[in-house]
C-alpha cells in the first residue's frame, strides 16, 4: 500500500497489517545516457517496491531522491545536495516513519552511488538512541541463476553498470514511451580507463566514476528489449517480497538493539 494513498483513519490498521514494516524506495534524479529518463532510479525502485508489497503487504513511503550523486553535478537534470544535508535528511525521514508506527525500515536502494552511502548511513544507529531499526538492499541485486537465465535468454552476458542493457530493458518494460534509442551514442558509453593505475593498486578516489564515465553511461543497451526488463523485473519483485517476509520475521533485531543502548548509554 503506498503510504500517500492511505486516509489517517486507516493508518494505523496498515501499520499493523505491515507488521511495522515500511519500505523507503530512494534513489536519485540522474541522466542515465541520454536515451532513458533522469527519473530512470524512480521508475524501477517505485515499481518494485509497489509490486512486493502485493505479494507481503507492507506501506510503501514516497520515492526518496535526495541520494549520493555528487559525481553527476556537470549533468543537466541531477539534483545533488550535500553529503551532511542527505545524512541528516534521511535520518529525520526515518524518525518520522518510526514515529508514524514503523519498527523496521528497509530502505530500498535504486542507485548504484548510493552502495557506499546506504551502509554507512546504517552504521551511525549504534551511536543513536533510537528504538526501530533499518535494513538496506540494492534492488536490482538479482541472484547468480537469475543473472544466468537472463543471459541465456538474451545472450548478453553484460548486464551494463549504467544505462546499460539491464537499465534500459527495464525502462522498455515498465516505461517504454520515455525510451529514445536513437540518442544512443555508443562511444560515450566505453570507460575512459582515467585513473586506472590508481585502481589497478586497489585504491579508491571519489573521482573514480568520473574518470571513467564522464557521460554518464555505461553499458552496450542495443539489446535491451521490454521482454527481458519483464522477467528481471519479476525476479527483482519477488526477491523484495523474499526479503519483506526476512524482515518480518526478524524477531531479534529489536530486543539486540534495546539491550545495546541500555550498555551503550
Amino acid at each position: 500500500m503506498l503510504w500517500e494513498n492511505l486516509n489517517a483513519r486507516e493508518f494505523g490498521d496498515w501499520v499493523d497489517k505491515s507488521e511495522g514494516v515500511c519500505v523507503l524506495p530512494m534513489g536519485v534524479l540522474e541522466k542515465h545516457g541520454d536515451h532513458l529518463p533522469l527519473g530512470t532510479d524512480m521508475f524501477i525502485v517505485t515499481e518494485v517496491a509497489k509490486a512486493a508489497a502485493a505479494l507481503s503487504p507492507v506501506v510503501v513511503f514516497p520515492y526518496y531522491y535526495m541520494g549520493q550523486i555528487s559525481e553527476a553535478r556537470h549533468v543537466k537534470g541531477t539534483i545533488a545536495p550535500s553529503h551532511r544535508l542527505i545524512m541528516d535528511a534521511l535520518l529525520e525521514m526515518c524518525d518520522e516513519i518510526h514515529r508514524n508506527g514503523f519498527k523496521k525500515i528497509l530502505i530500498l536502494n535504486g542507485h548504484g552511488g548510493n552502495m557506499h552511502f546506504l551502509p554507512f548511513f546504517a552504521q551511525m544507529y549504534p551511536g543513536l538512541k533510537r528504538e526501530y531499526t533499518v535494513y538496506t538492499k540494492f534492488v536490482a541485486s538479482l541472484k547468480t541463476e537469475q543473472y544466468q537465465e537472463i543471459a541465456a535468454r538474451s545472450g548478453v552476458e553484460e548486464m551494463g553498470d549504467h544505462a546499460g542493457f539491464s537499465e534500459t530493458a527495464l525502462i522498455m518494460h515498465l516505461r517504454p514511451n520515455l525510451v529514445t534509442m536513437d540518442n544512443v551514442v555508443l562511444e560515450e558509453s566505453r570507460s575512459l580507463e582515467r585513473l586506472s593505475e590508481i585502481s589497478e593498486a586497489g585504491l579508491y578516489t571519489g573521482f573514480h566514476w568520473y574518470a571513467n564515465y564522464p557521460h554518464h553511461f555505461a553499458g552496450d543497451p542495443s539489446k535491451a528489449a521490454a521482454e527481458y526488463g519483464k522477467i528481471m523485473f519479476e525476479m527483482m519483485c519477488e526477491n523484495v517480497a523474499e526479503m519483506i517476509r526476512v524482515i518480518k520475521a526478524d524477531d531479534v533485531s529489536l530486543p539486540m538493539i534495546a539491550e545495546y543502548t541500555k550498555l551503550a548509554f
